[in-house]
């Protein structure tokens, strides 16, 4: 199972959510306090395992109602995803990937890694 660490940066927070092996998932948005950062995770640990895929990157793409993962394309032509929830918008993203099927292994990754626990505090 993997872990959310909260990281604190003069006054704000965000989270990282590492896979068993120490990868990080995905990062959050900055919240303004640690509360909302927990806030935050809440709603990815509700939300994503059951969220759809939603690829931005094909033409006459199907719109799916949140929580989502919305998959991106950047301007070096690789992929990335941002997680949306209902409750939050546009809370998290991942890393870049140069192939599609990386990045649909990371969604079925954090899927499962979800419901993970929240590290040690180190704040």
């Amino acid at each position: 199972m993997g872990q959310y660490v909260v990281v604190e940066n003069e006054g704000r927070y965000c989270f990282n959510l590492c896979a068993s092996n120490g990868h990080i998932l995905v990062s959050s948005i900055i919240f303004p306090s640690k509360e909302e950062c927990e806030r935050g995770i809440e709603c990815v640990r509700a939300s994503a395992p059951d969220a759809e895929i939603e690829d931005a990157t094909v033409d006459a793409f199907d719109r799916e109602k949140s929580p989502k993962f919305r998959i991106y394309e950047d301007f070096d032509g690789h992929f990335f995803f941002r997680f949306i929830t209902e409750d939050a918008g546009d809370i998290a993203r991942s890393h870049t990937y140069e192939q599609k099927e990386s990045l649909f292994r990371r969604i079925e990754r954090m899927r499962a890694e979800a419901d993970s626990s929240l590290a040690a505090d180190e704040n």
